[in-house]
């Protein structure tokens, strides 16, 4: 009997400490919402977790957003061998598989065929005129004169009439005909240049994507090098712009904040689970020595 009057000091300390931390630790997450007694809720109800949850949304999303995952973080993860290399040969496989495809298949798989023919037909129309002003914006009646002469002049040299062809007299000649050749570009210019515009786009469009690239001069590795380049720049020199449209903060505090209760409760348990019970073993052992101590 002297025995368990030793004991039971400790012992009752011991379930007093385990039970006490075990309720804190379930406090922080339970009860799930408030309890009430008629308009008067109870104190400490709901747990901490679920009472406090935007604040900690807010709180992990700012220590996550500002310093768990900065800028320069984010640059140097896109910066690595591994990331820039898997993006860039994503988009080059990509880019290779449309090079059997035409230039205006490949132009499909992003807009309408009735968008890419309004386009067309857009682009038509602004290439004729501006060929139209183009010749127009030519004094053909000296360019008829030029090359009329040199022909003229080499055809009949030494002949009765050669003397009679000097510039003058061919310009004489030509400068009417030009205007006359103007007056009739102005006029008719859309329907002449219209139809061979069209032809040509058409060749253009039905061209094979990979051998426009050839003709480009765009080679394979030329292409790797530029998307290489055009990658660093975007990382390098844009993060700014990039970080402006990805705002860690929020998107952390979002998903926080979307979460169920019990889903944020496993998320906790499944990382500090054993924290959580060394919490609740030590105030067993802290009540069992408190006890101890006692009966001394």
């Amino acid at each position: 009997m002297h025995y368990l009057e030793i004991l039971s000091g400790p012992l009752i300390g011991g379930i007093i400490g385990y039970c006490t931390n075990f309720i804190a630790v379930k406090m922080l997450f339970r009860p799930l919402k408030p309890i009430k007694i008629g308009s008067f809720p109870l104190p400490f109800t709901p747990g901490i977790i679920p009472k406090r949850k935007d604040s900690l949304a807010k709180a992990v999303g700012a220590a996550v957003g500002n310093n768990l995952l900065t800028k320069e973080d984010i640059q140097k993860l896109f910066s690595e061998e591994k990331i820039r290399n898997t993006i860039i040969q994503g988009i080059l496989d990509k880019l290779e598989k449309a090079m059997d495809s035409s230039i205006e298949e490949v132009i499909a798989k992003f807009a309408s065929q009735e968008s890419i023919d309004r386009k067309k037909a857009d682009l038509t129309d602004l290439l004729t005129v501006k060929i139209k002003l183009g010749i127009l914006s030519m004094d053909l009646g000296a360019l008829i004169a030029e090359g009329g002469s040199s022909i003229l002049k080499e055809k009949f040299q030494g002949g009765m009439f050669s003397f009679l062809l000097n510039d003058d007299f061919i310009a004489s000649i030509a400068e009417p005909i030009g205007r006359e050749v103007e007056k009739y570009i102005d006029s008719h210019g859309e329907e002449i240049f219209q139809p061979l515009v069209k032809q040509q786009m058409d060749e253009v469009l039905a061209m094979n994507t990979g051998e426009a690239f050839t003709m480009l001069g765009l080679a394979a590795d030329k292409i790797r090098s530029g998307m290489e380049s055009a990658y660093d720049a975007l990382v390098n020199e844009n993060i700014d712009k990039l970080l402006a449209h990805f705002d860690i903060v929020a998107i952390v505090q979002q998903k926080i904040e979307e979460m169920d209760v019990r889903e944020l409760e496993q998320l906790v348990l499944s990382v500090m689970k054993k924290e959580l019970d060394v919490i609740v073993n030590l105030g067993a052992l802290i009540g069992f020595i408190i006890g101890f101590l006692n009966i001394l």
